[in-house]
């Protein structure tokens, strides 16, 4: 590659990273994506473990992926596909407990286990949807910069604070356990079923490198809830091809866009001048700079 300029070197080819490069590149900017492994996705990848055979090594479901993304890179012209996940199947000895996207066949599968179980899983999934509109539009804002006194980073922040004020006191309550509890004892206030509670306590933990009962993890349960799938709320999917088809489709987007795109590319340090960081030096002696 020799001696490059860009207006931005996004360091490691993760689905973040790609995002940024091909927003950056849709804006018209000279951008460049530098992986250091052999194929791109950094968590959402897909690869081969065993000969002929291809697997999601991380990451294996999409919803939280925001649909504006999808939208305005054009991803499914890239070959971004979900195929809806059916749901969930928690295996016992003698028993078993299943979950799926028909709500009347889990309603019965639910009555198998208990009398009360069915009526509070329909009232907890209300709850939590409503608390998942409130709590999603977070996801987009962008945080104000403490250090400035601008007023106009704050009205989203105001805004928040009035929206939270109109919540029900109930929804409120719920609002500060979900912030606080962990997703077993948050679970154990609406349930009795053991295996159900174990089943769901599971998606509190996905990422966090922490424990059922680990306070915090009741919050991890409420992104199960602001699932989107064209539309569809609380919906999951299996990508086509891995989540690295995800990865990948999103790499043809920035490449669509203009990116350059390099993988077997580590850095070995970042480029500093006069306290800004003004490139990077990879490990095979190339550069990236910015002008």
């Amino acid at each position: 590659m020799g001696n490059r300029r860009y207006d931005a070197v996004v360091i490691g080819g993760g689905h973040n990273g790609l995002v940024a490069a091909a927003y950056l590149a849709r804006a018209g900017r000279r951008v460049v994506v530098l992986e250091r492994r052999h194929v791109l996705g950094g968590a959402a990848v897909t690869e081969e473990i065993f000969p002929g055979f291809r697997f999601s090594e991380a990451s294996y479901v999409v919803s939280l992926l925001r649909p504006e993304i999808i939208r305005e890179l054009e991803l499914p012209r890239h070959g971004f596909e979900l195929l809806p996940l059916d749901g969930t199947f928690t295996p016992m000895e003698d028993n078993h407990l299943w979950r799926t996207n028909d709500h009347a066949q889990t309603m019965r599968e639910l009555r198998r286990w208990s009398r009360s179980d069915p009526e509070a899983y329909e009232e907890y999934g209300q709850l939590m949807v409503d608390m998942a509109r409130f709590i999603k539009p977070v996801l987009s804002l962008v945080p104000p910069d403490p250090g400035r006194i601008d007023p106009r980073e704050w009205l989203p922040v105001l805004e928040l604070a009035q929206d939270f004020r109109e919540l029900s006191r109930r929804q409120k309550a719920v609002f500060v356990q979900l912030m606080t509890m962990s997703a077993a004892d948050f679970l154990g206030q609406w349930f009795e079923t053991d295996p159900l509670i174990a089943t769901m306590s599971a998606s509190g933990i996905i990422g966090t490198f922490q424990g059922i009962r680990s306070p915090g993890t009741a919050y991890v349960l409420l992104h199960h809830y602001m699932g989107e799938i064209d539309g569809a709320f609380r919906a999951w999917g299996i990508p086509r091809g891995g989540t690295g088809g995800v990865s990948e489709a999103i790499a043809s987007a920035a490449r669509s866009f203009g990116a350059d795109i390099r993988v077997d590319a580590p850095v070995a340090r970042i480029l500093v001048r006069d306290g800004r960081a003004t490139g990077v030096a990879l490990e095979s002696g190339d550069a990236s700079a910015e002008p």
